[in-house]
């Protein structure tokens, strides 16, 4: 990664619940080994927080030098991540020791002259009256001074025992960042393809659902003038250029997912218009329609089905035809579609046409509840379709 996808994939994490949740189960669990084994000395300062500091290096640092690469590339060579890993390691080690002092290499069994040695402060340690220093190694358990001297000197050769045992914990803990870190690293790589996998695999059927409603579109329109061609010839020859005009249209979507509201608009006219030589006086439009969403973004062919639904299962059927409104407005921090229709109510049971399907599915795709996003209702003589959007469409293209 480069430094833009290093500061994203950090952002991520920290932004991720559960990585601040393991980081507090990982400090309490932590601090209630010490306070079990110890009791009446556990300290609320740098060997209490140290626990918190290295869960947060391990969960949200230790990744990174594995996912440098200063290329696009997601994660480095086995051989590069850990020449960088091991010096990434070294200075969080030291300046976890330097800034929490004897707490900065936190172990449950080990404290400030717990198991044995003096106290912090000179005093006699709480495990008897033997041993020397701040975490004297007598009286206590096997490497019980092993973070009492966690201070950035102590681990350096020559220092005795003790700070044999520091440089031997430090050396752990560097190990279990560097491991630690390579295996984060290449977890979140195979999060992030296998998301990108789910995010093509949307694109690839949301387009082959915008593909489905061409042809049904094209079909109801060759219905429509099929019906013309002996009672209305010049009427066909209208129809049949309203038809070309609308499949280019319609061909001129391609691969898009989104497009202005105004040509959305003006794909519901070119079908209108189509029915209107059929159905003529039977069929009566108005608009309630808010210009100053024209611009607005929304996915392709979601008006249509509507009008469409409305037409043929409403007003169609009807020997007098039916009266249609179609409506486009903002409703809070989104934007309303409505088509209403009178005539023939929605037959209770019947399963809902390809139109209405299609537009389900494609909600759902986008990242929208179908469930809350449409709504088809009877109210009174009017049968009634809802569509609510979001000002800010989802990008799955």
């Amino acid at each position: 990664m480069q430094a833009r996808g290093i500061a994203g994939s950090l952002r991520h994490r920290l932004g991720r619940p559960l990585t601040w949740g393991a980081i507090l189960v990982f400090g309490l669990i932590w601090n209630a080994a010490r306070w079990g084994l110890a009791p009446d000395g556990l300290d609320l300062d740098g060997e209490a927080l140290a626990p918190f500091a290295w869960g947060f290096t391990l969960l949200v640092l230790a990744p990174l030098p594995w996912q440098w690469t200063g290329d696009p590339r997601p994660l480095a060579s086995p051989a590069r991540g850990l020449v960088q890993a091991l010096p990434f390691g070294l200075l969080c080690t030291w300046i976890l020791v330097a800034l929490l002092g004897a707490g900065g290499l936190p172990a449950p069994m080990m404290g400030h002259g717990r198991m044995g040695g003096h106290g912090p402060h000179g005093g006699m340690g709480r495990g008897g009256p033997r041993g020397g220093g701040a975490c004297g190694s007598e009286g206590g358990l096997p490497g019980a001074g092993l973070p009492g001297a966690g201070l950035p000197g102590a681990g350096l050769p020559g220092a005795g025992p003790q700070g044999r045992r520091t440089l031997i914990a430090a050396g752990a803990y560097l190990s279990f960042l560097v491991l630690l870190g390579a295996i984060l690293a290449r977890m979140e790589r195979a999060e992030t393809a296998e998301a990108a996998a789910r995010d093509a695999a949307d694109r690839t059927r949301l387009r082959a659902l915008q593909g489905q409603m061409h042809p049904h579109v094209f079909f109801n329109a060759v219905s429509g003038v099929a019906e013309l061609v002996r009672e209305d010839p010049a009427g066909a020859e209208r129809a049949l250029l309203d038809m070309a005009g609308l499949l280019r249209q319609v061909l001129d979507l391609g691969e898009r997912t989104a497009h202005p509201l105004a040509a959305e608009r003006q794909l519901a006219e070119r079908y209108l218009a189509l029915e209107a030589l059929r159905l003529g006086r039977r069929l009566q439009v108005t608009w309630d329609w808010d210009g100053s969403l024209d611009a607005q973004e929304v996915p392709p062919l979601v008006l249509q089905p509507l009008v469409e639904n409305a037409i043929k299962h409403g007003i169609a059927p009807e020997r007098g035809g039916g009266e249609l409104r179609i409506r486009a407005g903002r409703a809070g921090d989104g934007l309303v579609l409505e088509v209403a229709n009178t005539g023939a109510p929605p037959e209770a049971g019947r399963p809902e046409g390809v139109a209405l399907r299609n537009l389900r599915e494609r909600l759902a795709l986008l990242g929208l509840d179908p469930a809350a996003a449409f709504a088809l209702v009877r109210e009174g003589a009017w049968t009634r379709a809802t569509l609510r959007l979001p000002l800010e469409i989802p990008d799955h293209g």
